[in-house]
């Protein structure tokens, strides 16, 4: 079954070139057969010969609206605030078109050696751009509308809704269950509820089954395809919101609680209020879809550019390991990545071959595993240019937290308290935490590099991404933080 969110995105794209093609015909008729504008009037036009023109302006549309933010979720917020946001981005839509018309007029004065200030063609245009732009305002949000009113209505009769779990079989679970049973418009159903007294209590609480222990939560996400979980529990103990969080932390989920507990994490966490319904949503994600989208055309783009700059300095990197010991040049090792999947890194071999004959094991300071050339290659960061490859496939970001081994990361998640909450966050290649705190050399050094990380995450955006690229130099050139 299709999701609400994903046949939202689908319909959305639909109706938002439909409405642009009305507009753009609509346009067409106002320009040469309305006679509204006299100068332009020309019944012999037909559209055969402008559709062209059309198709292009709909994907720049549409391009603009996807970085806009325009194709995330709207279902379950403000219709106003949408409306909002499609007038924002269709002005600026449309001063782009008028700054591109008159750009390649100013161009092409500029070389054919005309008067620059006189004789503009698109001059007598602007009436038609402004009907353009306000049928284009008055259309889409008008068919956006009628997607929403077509998805309430499939929601209410239980299509396409959200799966949700409820921690917790308590009267703050029951009176959620409850309550969004009575408005299935929402997009949220929940699925069941879980408890660690499961064995004890009945099979159904509030009509709805008890399914299982936190324990179980990794299985029964998978199970019921879900999609949100709602923390329900009595406890107002710290140790107790901590112990549900370090199942479900590192799970493609949405987080909430009921208003009750918030001051239990108070000031730790960054949270949203769920339009609608009383929630606060937990490690919510704050970055701008269109940022998201510039991050990772950012990360393709800087990859290209810096991997082929540092081709000099990773061929004497080769040399220099090869020579050094004559063992192998690059290092391989499988790490964990966003939401738990692993990923091969690469890197070059700082240590030595049997560096880890007893095992998997921290680094330490003047660590005797590091090789002569080694150590140069990790104060000046150049073992880490192999993993512009796992940047350029996807697994790694430019900018974020160091990709972990899974040996460690099982044993940190029981010793610190939501570091698995970093794999809600694509690797970096550099970050916050690797600009800001030297290697992991004990646990002490992992928390204090998880509260960068956190920090990060809650700050996430372009401008403090540029700003950590540019750490990373000065780290580069002083040997900051090395080893």
């Amino acid at each position: 079954m299709i999701r609400a969110t994903t046949m939202e995105r689908i319909l959305l794209i639909l109706s938002d070139f439909a409405a642009l093609s009305i507009c753009f015909a609509l346009a067409f008729w106002v320009q040469f057969h309305s006679g509204l504008i006299v100068d332009k009037f020309d019944p012999t036009k037909t559209f055969d010969s402008y559709w062209q023109y059309g198709l292009v302006l709909n994907i720049g549309w549409l391009t603009l609206f996807a970085f806009a933010g325009l194709y995330r979720s709207w279902l379950l917020l403000s219709r106003t605030h949408q409306v909002l946001r499609v007038l924002r981005a269709v002005v600026i839509g449309v001063v782009l078109v008028i700054v591109c018309l008159f750009g390649a007029e100013f161009m092409g004065k500029v070389f054919t050696n005309q008067p620059l200030n006189e004789g503009y063609l698109y001059g007598s245009r602007f009436p038609w751009i402004f009907i353009y732009g306000g049928l284009a305002i008055l259309l889409v949000g008008l068919f956006r509308m009628f997607i929403y009113i077509f998805l309430r209505a499939l929601l209410r009769k239980g299509y396409g809704a959200n799966n949700i779990l409820v921690l917790g079989a308590t009267e703050a679970g029951k009176k959620i269950a409850r309550d969004l049973a009575k408005t299935p418009a929402r997009g949220q159903r929940v699925v069941g509820f879980v408890d660690e007294r499961y064995q004890v209590l009945p099979k159904k609480f509030a009509k709805v089954p008890v399914l299982g222990k936190y324990s179980d939560l990794p299985a029964l996400v998978k199970k019921y395809k879900v999609s949100g979980i709602i923390i329900a529990h009595e406890s107002t103990s710290p140790q107790e919101i901590m112990r549900v969080l370090v199942w479900i932390c590192e799970l493609p989920l949405h987080i909430y609680i009921v208003p009750e507990l918030y001051s239990v994490v108070n000031g730790r966490f960054k949270a949203n209020l769920v339009y609608g319904f009383e929630l606060q949503e937990l490690f919510a994600f704050t970055m701008p879809p269109w940022q998201v989208r510039v991050k990772r055309i950012i990360d393709i783009a800087f990859g290209l550019f810096l991997g082929l700059l540092s081709l000099p300095v990773c061929l004497f990197a080769a040399i220099a390991i090869k020579l050094d010991d004559h063992g192998p040049i690059f290092y391989s090792q499988e790490r964990i990545g966003l939401y738990g999947k692993p990923f091969t890194v690469y890197k070059f071999r700082t240590m030595r071959t049997d560096a880890e004959k007893f095992g998997a094991q921290w680094a330490t300071k003047k660590d005797p595993r590091i090789t002569r050339i080694g150590r140069f290659l990790r104060k000046t960061r150049i073992d880490e240019l192999p993993q512009i490859l796992c940047v350029l496939k996807g697994d790694m970001s430019m900018v974020g937290p160091r990709p972990e081994r899974a040996v460690f990361i099982g044993k940190l998640r029981e010793q610190i308290p939501f570091y698995i909450s970093r794999l809600k966050m694509k690797p970096g290649l550099t970050g916050w935490a690797q600009v800001c705190h030297h290697y992991d050399t004990s646990i002490e050094d992992v928390q204090i590099k998880l509260q960068y990380d956190m920090y990060y995450y809650e700050n996430m955006s372009l401008l403090l991404d540029f700003q950590i690229l540019v750490r990373t130099v000065y780290v580069v050139l002083t040997g900051k933080g090395a080893q």
